[in-house]
C-alpha cells in the first residue's frame, strides 16, 4: 500500500504547540484538515475496492461450481456443507459472523452490513437478525485493526 505523507502540524493544537501564533495555528489547522481528508480517501478507496470485489468466489467459477450448486435442489444444510460454501465463507473477508479474520477491520464490517441489508431485502424482503449479531469484542478488534491499518501507511514529514 502506498504511503500517505502528512505534515508536522504540532501547532494545530494547544496540547502539542510550540511557540504558537495565529498564523501557525491557522496553517497547521488547514494542514490537519487536509490530512484527515487523505485518511478518509484511504478508507473510501478500500470501501469501493471491497464493493467491487464482493462475492468474487461466486463469480470466479460460476458455471463450474456456483450455478450447478444453486440449481441442484440441495437443502440449505447440504448447500452450507458443500466445499464451495466453505471456500466462499472462509475466503471472503466480509463473512465476519462465520469467520472473522485475525486482521478483521471496519471495511470488512461495512461490507458485511451492506451484504446483510441488500441480501435480506433483495431475497426475503426483510433483514434477518440471524445475520446481524456481532460480538462486541469483534467490533473492538476491527476498530483497533483499522487504526493500525491507517497508521501503518502514514508517514509524517517534518517541517524544514
Amino acid at each position: 500500500m502506498d504511503k500517505i505523507y502528512i505534515k508536522d502540524t504540532h501547532n494545530a493544537d494547544s496540547r502539542t504547540s510550540k511557540n504558537i501564533t495565529r498564523d501557525s495555528l491557522y496553517h497547521d489547522t488547514v494542514e490537519h484538515i487536509k490530512d484527515v481528508q487523505m485518511g478518509m480517501c484511504f478508507f473510501a478507496d478500500m470501501i469501493i475496492d471491497a464493493g467491487e470485489k464482493h462475492d468474487w468466489t461466486k463469480m470466479d467459477k460460476f458455471d463450474e461450481e456456483y450455478c450447478p450448486l444453486v440449481l441442484s435442489g440441495k437443502t440449505n444444510e447440504e448447500f452450507m456443507a458443500s466445499d464451495w460454501h466453505e471456500r466462499h465463507i472462509f475466503t471472503e473477508r466480509h463473512h465476519v459472523g462465520h469467520d472473522a479474520k485475525a486482521d478483521v477491520n471496519l471495511i470488512d464490517i461495512l461490507e458485511h452490513i451492506a451484504d446483510v441489508v441488500m441480501a435480506g431485502n433483495g431475497r426475503a424482503g426483510h433483514i434477518s437478525s440471524r445475520y446481524c449479531d456481532i460480538d462486541p469484542l469483534l467490533l473492538y478488534r476491527a476498530y483497533w485493526n483499522t487504526i493500525r491499518m491507517l497508521d501503518d501507511v502514514v508517514e509524517v514529514k517534518k517541517n524544514e
